[in-house]
């Protein structure tokens, strides 16, 4: 009887704790609602919208760009879609129209020998007195004056010839391309990058000279930007160039 007591007792202690233990336990997690999403559709003015599109995937949610309408398609939740809208706002401005360069470039003949003439233009003086003190040349010629006009991004062509007039004159054939990347604003003025600066020349007897280099120039200042020899040991040819923006 006495064993029959305690196997009672134990089995309604074990119910007792089951029923404890039901009460006491946590309530299972309730699933989270799904956020709801906002179809936009954006018109861009400006920008481009594909490069637009690009940018904006940083926010991780659907864009679709069409250039034809020059719209983006957006669906994203509605706090995420106003930082979108945003981000669109100030990205989508007009640009600054483009800068155009004005660029001459002074095909210098420098020689050793004294020829007692000094007709370089005023401009070339300092810069021709500069050269005087340090190479050993004496005198320089203009040969020819080069002027085109570009913009950031873009190269200019220009050709010519140099030398006599007359028939068994001798001539050179010149080619002369540049091509300025950037316009940067400096305490000093402002600042012109040439990324590509290039002067070729067949000189007599088949021989192929020239400068090739890439430079920055300050608006308005004269740079010597090379020399190259011209075939004879006691000239050479030196190039001057100088850059105006025009607005």
């Amino acid at each position: 009887m006495k064993i029959v007591k305690r196997i009672l007792f134990v089995v309604f202690v074990g119910a007792v704790a089951g029923v404890l233990s039901a009460q006491t336990a946590a309530p299972p997690a309730e699933t989270p609602k799904p956020v709801p999403y906002q179809q936009r559709i954006f018109q861009v003015k400006y920008a481009d919208v594909r490069d637009l599109a690009g940018v904006l995937a940083v926010f991780g949610y659907g864009i679709k760009a069409d250039r034809d309408l020059h719209v983006l398609a957006v669906s994203a939740p509605s706090d995420v879609m106003s930082a979108i809208e945003d981000a669109i706002k100030r990205l989508d401005v007009p640009t600054a129209a483009p800068k155009d360069i004005n660029l001459t470039a002074y095909l210098l003949l420098a020689s050793e020998h004294a020829d007692g003439s000094n007709d370089l233009p005023a401009e070339l003086q300092q810069v021709t007195k500069e050269l005087k003190g340090i190479f050993a040349y004496k005198s320089f010629r203009v040969l020819d004056t080069i002027l085109v006009r570009t913009q950031p991004g873009n190269a200019a062509h220009a050709k010519g010839v140099i030398g006599g007039t007359g028939a068994d004159a001798s001539k050179t054939p010149y080619e002369f391309v540049v091509r300025p990347s950037a316009v940067t604003e400096d305490p000093g003025g402002r600042l012109i990058r040439l990324d590509t600066l290039n002067l070729s020349l067949r000189v007599p007897g088949g021989m192929d000279a020239g400068i090739n280099t890439e430079i920055t120039v300050r608006e308005g200042q004269k740079v010597v930007v090379g020399k190259s020899n011209m075939g004879a040991p006691d000239q050479a040819l030196i190039l001057v160039v100088t850059a105006k923006v025009t607005e």
